[in-house]
C-alpha cells in the first residue's frame, strides 16, 4: 500500500506541487490577510472588533464557505506539505545561497505554523467544544466576540504564555506566506530574472511586515482593552462564534 501511494504521488507530482502553490496563496494566504486584519480591529477598539466578527458570522453560506474555502485547502496544502517537507533535500550546508537558506526556513516555519494552526483551531475556533471554564461561561453569558476572544486568550495558561506561544506563531505563518509569495512567482513563471525576483521580494517582505505588525497589535489590543458588558442588542455573539448566526 505505501508503494501504491507513493507511486501516485510521483505520477501527480506536478499537478499535485501546482495546486499546494495555489492553495497557499488562494485561498489559504487570502484568508490569513483576512484573519489578521480582523483581528487587528481589536487594538482600534473592542466594537470596531465586535461589528466586523459580527458581520462575518452573518455572511450567507458561511459553514460551507469555511469548509470548502477554507479548511479543505488547508488541509490539502499542509498535507502536502509535510509530504515535502519529509521528502524534500536542502543543500544549505554546500551552498550557503539565499535561496537555500530561505526554503530551509520555509520547510521550518511550515511544520511551526502547521503545530500552531492546530492549538490555534483548538483553542479558538472549536473552543465551544472543549474550551476552558471562562470560556464556557462567556459563551453561554452572550458575551461580545472580543470578550469571548479575550476570554480564550487569558483562559487555560498564563497570558505571558499564550502571548508568546502566538508571537511565535504569528512570525512563522506570516513569514511562510511573504516566502511563499516568492516562491508562488517562480513556481508559475511570473517572475523569470533577478530583477523581477527582487521586486516580488521587496513587495512580500511589505506584506510581511504589515501582517506582524497587525497580528502585535491584536494581541496588544486583546490584552489591553476592556471588553464591552454587552453585545449591544446585536446577534447572540455564541452564535455568531459557532456560526450559527440567522441569515434570515
Amino acid at each position: 500500500m505505501p508503494d501504491i501511494a507513493e507511486h501516485w504521488l510521483r505520477r501527480n507530482h506536478f499537478l499535485l506541487r501546482r495546486l499546494h502553490s495555489l492553495t497557499g496563496i488562494i485561498p489559504v494566504g487570502v484568508f490569513l490577510v483576512n484573519h489578521l486584519y480582523t483581528n487587528s480591529l481589536a487594538w482600534l477598539s473592542p466594537a470596531r472588533f465586535d461589528e466586523h466578527v459580527l458581520w462575518l458570522g452573518s455572511l450567507p453560506y458561511l459553514i460551507f464557505v469555511e469548509t470548502l474555502g477554507i479548511f479543505a485547502p488547508l488541509a490539502f496544502h499542509a498535507g502536502y506539505g509535510v509530504v515535502i517537507a519529509r521528502t524534500g533535500q536542502a543543500n544549505v550546508r554546500e551552498y550557503a545561497y539565499v535561496d537555500n537558506w530561505r526554503y530551509t526556513l520555509q520547510r521550518v516555519t511550515g511544520w511551526i505554523a502547521l503545530a500552531f494552526i492546530l492549538i490555534h483551531l483548538g483553542h479558538y475556533r472549536f473552543a465551544h467544544w472543549f474550551g476552558g471554564t471562562e470560556f464556557q461561561h462567556a459563551v453561554g453569558a452572550g458575551a461580545s466576540p472580543f470578550a469571548i476572544t479575550r476570554s480564550g486568550m487569558f483562559g487555560g495558561m498564563g497570558a505571558t504564555l499564550w502571548f508568546g506561544l502566538y508571537g511565535i506563531g504569528l512570525i512563522a505563518s506570516v513569514f511562510h506566506l511573504a516566502n511563499g509569495v516568492c516562491t508562488f512567482c517562480i513556481t508559475w513563471g511570473i517572475t523569470v530574472g533577478m530583477q523581477s525576483r527582487r521586486a516580488v521580494s521587496a513587495v512580500a517582505g511589505a506584506l510581511g511586515l504589515l501582517l506582524v505588525t497587525w497580528g502585535f497589535l491584536s494581541l496588544y489590543g486583546l490584552g489591553t482593552r476592556n471588553a464591552p458588558p454587552k453585545s449591544d442588542g446585536k446577534a447572540h455573539a455564541a452564535s455568531a462564534w459557532r456560526g450559527e448566526v440567522s441569515h434570515g
